[in-house]
């Protein structure tokens, strides 16, 4: 509310900083739509605390391992380019191999919203989350990449309907690549090969979406896509007809 009514990011932390009684206690950061940024690293926040700023980002936290841990996430961020989740990502990536939280790992999140938010539930671009895991990060990953691999499919279908084939192929390829757990992406692939003709990586396709997820066998059973190979012994087989 501060920022919208024409603050700093400075005088914002200020008004928030000074009527806090915990504020010795606590970390805060500010950064408004012109990428200036504020921070707070109260004098008692658990050994070791701190920060980095810079334009656009401020990396922070507390039971650090050591300085080291915040300075690797900013050079991440700085240095790197493409989607802000994914260099987000990377920057959490480069401050676990600093050392990290001195207590080990066990959660980790991202959120990244639209830079005008109005309420919808299309505002939050990536929101993902992993509460308890022994490996956090690579988990974090993991859905981040799984997410990508989704949004590409989306344009598939599209590429059909408009006779774009060699773009279909081409998105479906990546989203097998983005993520190769995801069976989705595998029978996506399969239906644009099919279509161009190609029988054998189609088949292969469809196998490996049926090693990643048995269910595929029964819905396979009922998607019109491949219905030129319902009668396909090979077909049969895979989906226990």
């Amino acid at each position: 509310e501060l920022i919208e009514r024409g603050y700093s990011p400075e005088e914002a932390l200020d008004q928030l900083i000074r009527g806090d009684e915990g504020r010795d206690r606590r970390q805060n950061a500010i950064i408004d739509s012109k990428g200036r940024t504020a921070v707070w690293t109260g004098s008692r926040t658990s050994d070791w605390a701190g920060h980095h700023c810079g334009v656009d980002y401020c990396a922070q936290g507390n039971i650090l391992t050591g300085p080291e841990v915040v300075q690797a996430m900013a050079e991440s961020f700085e240095s790197s380019s493409g989607p802000l989740a994914e260099r987000l990502m990377d920057a959490l990536d480069s401050a676990q191999g600093a050392g990290g939280d001195a207590r080990g790992m066990q959660s980790g999140a991202i959120l990244v919203v639209e830079p005008r938010v109005r309420g919808a539930f299309h505002d939050r671009v990536v929101d993902i989350r992993v509460d308890d895991n022994r490996a956090p990060l690579a988990e974090l990953r993991r859905i981040l990449d799984l997410q990508r691999s989704g949004e590409m499919l989306r344009d598939i279908n599209s590429f059909i309907e408009q006779g774009e084939l060699a773009r279909a192929l081409d998105r479906a390829h990546g989203a097998v690549s983005k993520s190769p757990s995801n069976d989705n992406a595998h029978v996506a692939l399969a239906n644009v090969q099919l279509r161009i003709g190609d029988r054998d990586g189609a088949m292969a396709s469809l196998r490996t979406a049926v090693d990643l997820n048995p269910g595929r066998k029964m819905t396979l059973q009922r998607d019109d896509n491949f219905e030129v190979i319902r009668d396909d012994p090979d077909f049969l087989r895979l989906i226990g007809g």
